[in-house]
């Protein structure tokens, strides 16, 4: 038996200052409008909002683990950890809650910011390492556990300051441009609230893994491998909790009417939640070889597959991120996650000239070494959006993510062009008040495949300095790996479609770029 155990304790000062939008934004309909003039929204931060805060939180952990050999061909360990916190705290008290956004009609102030989930906060861990063969040449290993997301800095980046009556914004439709500041002098606070959850759940992972490995001669070993991975009450952003009353139609299809909100004494309140679930499952097999005659390589394959209900806590977490449009069903935003990868292919090298004498080529090729990089792999997930309101959800700015209905389930949806990467004729506009029945992440963007290549020369070496040559060159091949497309949004306000529905404006990668450098090493 090994027996281990620890404990440690955390304090976190977290100073922060969030002018978020303070000098203003406009938004333009149009390249047109934009060239005249003509805003259609504006938003700002009111003077008079304090972002200051000086935020204190305390983290606790402990654990027990015990390791136990049975002999030279099987171990077994166990063990659990205990992982708790405060809730973050604010110096001077500039704290401010909703804790039942449906009937506020306004913020606590001073309150704590969240009910604190962590204090059942145990996590058990168990491992395997298993020589079946007793050879040596082999080795299984197998791992499970539960882990933690400790709630803190990270989710108050936004939402810790978003809250009235200590923020105030102010959002106007077709505003004067320029002079957005005169324009806000009149404007009325929104009601707005961006803010946590109060009744907040731990996030929380179950996690497992397994693998086998054997050696294939010398210098080689082939693996193959499986993860799992189980999220529960994760974070993510709700865009608006407070939209219209809906009316649930037959077969359970929800209906926005023009009504009033559901908390009239606010508009929109974004919530940050941990109430979303992930699945990961993924399956691996890699070839590596030791250095051997100046020879060492390794390739790997994996195939994964990701599911979540939303993927990120602020909006601006993936290019691709999806939204969540309602609060009534998680479960129509399951979908395959923004960083879902299916297929990817990897591997690298690196060789070493052989020494050999003579004159010429052969000279001029001693001592050279090369090492390579190689990536490829399948492309993220997206969805194409309605562009506007069209639900009545009644988002300040936007459309909260809005899936349009799918037209044509026949269509061939990707064209593969990066002018126009999907058919847009394939989606169709929902009825007004209705969310579009297409699924999160339906469709998928462009792959990647760079090759990465670099030569390094020794010309020069003494007991104590060296000089050598580096030639790197990214992007070998020149490939150009496009983005998803930047026109997602596929009608207007006013019911038209938009001709840049669609295109790819960006690469993910730059062009081939060489460079060439002198190492001095003293």
């Amino acid at each position: 038996h090994a027996l281990r155990a620890g404990a440690g304790y955390d304090r976190i000062h977290f100073n922060q200052r969030a002018d978020l939008n303070a000098g203003g934004r406009y938004l333009f309909t149009s390249l047109a409008d934009f060239l005249q003039g003509r805003a259609r929204s504006a938003d700002l931060m009111l003077p008079g909002s304090d972002t200051i805060r000086g935020w204190r939180q305390h983290q606790f952990h402990g654990f027990l683990q015990d390791e136990v050999h049975f002999g030279s061909a099987l171990s077994v360990g166990y063990g659990l950890r205990y992982e708790a916190y405060s809730v973050p705290g604010e110096v001077n008290g500039k704290v401010a809650v909703l804790p039942d956004p449906l009937r506020d009609t306004q913020a606590v102030v001073g309150g704590p910011l969240f009910r604190n989930p962590s204090r059942d906060n145990f996590a058990p861990r168990a491992s395997l390492a298993w020589d079946p063969f007793g050879s040596g040449k082999s080795i299984f290993r197998a791992g499970a556990g539960v882990f933690f997301e400790l709630l803190g800095p990270l989710e108050l980046v936004v939402a810790g300051m978003r809250v009235p009556p200590l923020f105030h914004r102010a959002v106007l439709t077709r505003p004067q441009f320029p002079g957005l500041w005169a324009a806000a002098e009149t404007a009325s606070p929104q009601r707005a609230s961006d803010g946590l959850d109060f009744y907040m759940n731990q996030p929380y992972t179950v996690q497992f893994q397994a693998s086998f490995e054997r050696q294939a001669g010398a210098d080689t070993a082939v693996r193959i491998g499986y993860a799992g991975v189980r999220g529960v009450h994760l974070m993510g952003q709700i865009g608006n909790a407070n939209p219209t009353r809906p009316e649930v139609l037959a077969g359970g299809r929800l209906f926005f009417p023009d009504g009033p909100r559901l908390n009239p004494a606010f508009e929109q309140i974004g919530l940050r939640r941990a109430q979303f679930n992930s699945f990961h499952h993924s399956f691996t097999a890699s070839v590596a070889r030791r250095w051997s005659r100046g020879l060492r390589f390794q390739a790997n394959y994996t195939w994964g597959k990701t599911l979540d209900e939303v993927s990120g806590v602020v909006f601006s977490d993936f290019g691709n991120g999806d939204l969540v449009p309602t609060v009534f069903d998680y479960r129509q935003n399951r979908g395959p996650a923004d960083f879902d990868v299916r297929h990817l292919v990897s591997g690298n090298f690196s060789w070493r000239v052989p020494e050999a004498s003579g004159g010429g080529v052969r000279r001029l090729a001693r001592g050279w070494e090369l090492h390579g990089l190689v990536q490829a792999h399948t492309g993220f997930y997206f969805s194409p959006s309605v562009g506007f309101d069209r639900a009545r959800l009644r988002p300040t700015t936007g459309d909260l993510g809005q899936r349009p209905d799918l037209a044509r389930p026949e269509a061939v949806r990707i064209l593969g062009d990066p002018q126009r990467w999907f058919d847009p004729e394939a989606f169709a506009l929902p009825p007004a008040g209705f969310l579009g029945n297409l699924g999160r992440g339906a469709l998928r963007g462009p792959g990647l495949f760079v090759v990465d290549l670099a030569a390094h020369r020794e010309l020069w070496r003494s007991e104590a300095r060296s000089l050598r040559l580096r030639v790197e060159c990214f992007n070998l091949l020149n490939h150009p790996n496009f983005d998803i497309p930047s026109g997602l949004r596929l009608f207007s306000s006013t019911l038209q479609r938009l001709g840049t529905a669609g295109r790819i404006t960006e690469t993910s990668t730059t062009a081939r770029q060489i460079q060439l450098a002198l190492k001095w090493t003293f």
